[in-house]
């Protein structure tokens, strides 16, 4: 690239988990972490407009850096401005959307373009687990699974047709407190409970037989731990004052990734679920918003 030239990157958010798909199960929403990136003079990255952000917590400089170094090019002389859709640290992959983008602006500067395993040899390192990844670079539904230490990923094929609410609080759950607070290990019961609807969940995924959603979506692994994180989220999973007109439309109602956004898949409804969910968490002290989204269906994208 010359300086003066330019181009524009799109990465998706994400969903993860699914209740019973624990690091597993992912889903790229339309949600979306946008940079326009031009050449400069110089060596310097210069972050334009209002991103302010410490050095040591960009993880779309680390993953940039690091792309660069694997692909043979000095990564300087760059104006980059971003512009973010999604919620940090509310469970809906931030961090791993950064990843995967400073990633791709490296390829695009090499003029190559990575395998997805290479990106993901190069991404895993940096999030330190699969599922965020994977839904963010390929878009769609996906299955992440880690194989000596390494990540792969499959994109589900699916009929599914559903919408995604999202209830977003003004509170913040790092990813480190939601792992931290999982037990260490699991009873057989338990962990054969999570297997079964774990095998329902990508069933109902690729049949698309949504009325499955709700029992595939149980777990016993995470969600009731990070619910207690934070005030409502218990509620909301035991669908608490859901008004019997809207059940049917709810197939599931799931933590977020690590939260503290709750989602729903539905069927219809979608602004009445919304107005539910955020009534839900006011009734416990905490304001929200909700977003209604589609899947997206393409992942990580030059625009």
């Amino acid at each position: 690239m010359r300086e003066g030239e330019r181009f524009s990157l799109r990465v998706p958010g994400s969903t993860s988990n699914l209740g019973s798909g624990f690091d597993t199960v992912s889903a790229a929403l339309g949600l979306y972490l946008t940079l326009e990136v031009e050449r400069s003079e110089g060596e310097e990255i210069e972050w334009v407009a209002d991103w302010e952000i410490k050095p040591e917590e960009n993880v779309i400089l680390a993953a940039l850096v690091k792309a660069s170094q694997a692909l043979g090019i000095r990564p300087g002389g760059l104006k980059i401005r971003v512009d973010n859709e999604i919620p940090l640290k509310r469970g809906l992959g931030s961090s791993a959307a950064a990843i995967i983008a400073g990633i791709k602006i490296a390829e695009r500067l090499a003029g190559k373009t990575l395998e997805p395993d290479k990106v993901f040899e190069l991404a895993y390192p940096l999030e330190g687990h699969p599922d965020n990844l994977s839904a963010s670079l390929l878009g769609g539904w996906v299955i992440s699974r880690v194989e000596g230490g390494s990540m792969k990923a499959e994109r589900l094929s699916t009929s599914l047709k559903c919408q995604f609410v999202l209830s977003v609080p003004e509170v913040f759950v790092s990813t480190q407190t939601a792992r931290e607070i999982l037990p260490s290990s699991l009873g057989l019961s338990d962990a054969v409970f999570n297997l079964q609807r774990c095998a329902l969940l990508v069933h109902a995924l690729t049949t698309g037989e949504g009325n499955l959603l709700r029992e595939a979506t149980n777990d016993r692994l995470h969600q009731h731990y990070r619910a207690s994180l934070v005030p409502g989220a218990s509620a909301l999973l035991e669908r608490e004052n859901l008004p019997e007109n809207l059940d049917e439309s709810v197939r599931s109602i799931t933590v977020s990734g690590s939260g503290s956004t709750l989602l729903a898949i539905a069927d219809g409804c979608c602004e009445e679920i919304g107005d539910w969910m955020v009534s839900v968490f006011r009734q416990n002290g905490i304001s929200a918003r909700f977003l209604v989204l589609e899947l997206d269906q393409i992942g990580a994208r030059f625009i």
